[in-house]
């Protein structure tokens, strides 16, 4: 079986395939709003995009903070490929890239159920549970 492909979308088509994951994932099965999905920093962002079989199938974004950091936001995957490995591709090269570009940390707001999946990745929660959408939250942050 061929493993999903990862890359940067860089197209328009690429990046709305990247909004529509997002619109499946988190408005439609999370209940997220659309003002809140799309909070207006989407053009500060570097984002991925996952295929698999002609499919796209996941994506995620790393945006700069500043003072060494980066910010891991919107990593999805629909529901039908998690199973597969997907998340943890687009972390890593997501990771990667950000490395790569000289930043010393990166850091997210994990949703509490995704902690474990994180913390597999080396990443580390700090500070106290919080929402974020309705949804608790727990800040984790790596070293890179």
């Amino acid at each position: 079986m061929a493993d999903p492909v990862i890359f940067e979308a860089m197209t328009h088509k690429d990046l709305e395939a990247c909004f529509a994951i997002r619109i499946d994932v988190f408005c439609g099965e999370q209940k997220v709003s659309r003002e809140i999905e799309f909070d207006g920093l989407d053009d500060q962002c570097r984002h991925y995009l996952a295929t698999w079989k002609n499919s796209v199938i996941g994506t995620a974004r790393i945006r700069p903070l500043g003072n060494g950091e980066v910010k891991l936001e919107r990593v999805a995957v629909r529901s039908e490929y998690r199973l597969l490995g997907v998340g943890r591709l687009l972390m890593a090269r997501a990771l990667a890239d950000a490395k790569e570009e000289g930043y010393g940390t990166a850091v997210l707001n994990a949703q509490i159920q995704a902690g474990p999946f994180y913390e597999k990745l080396g990443f580390r929660a700090e500070g106290e549970e919080f929402l974020e959408a309705d949804i608790p939250h727990h800040r984790m942050s790596k070293a890179l």
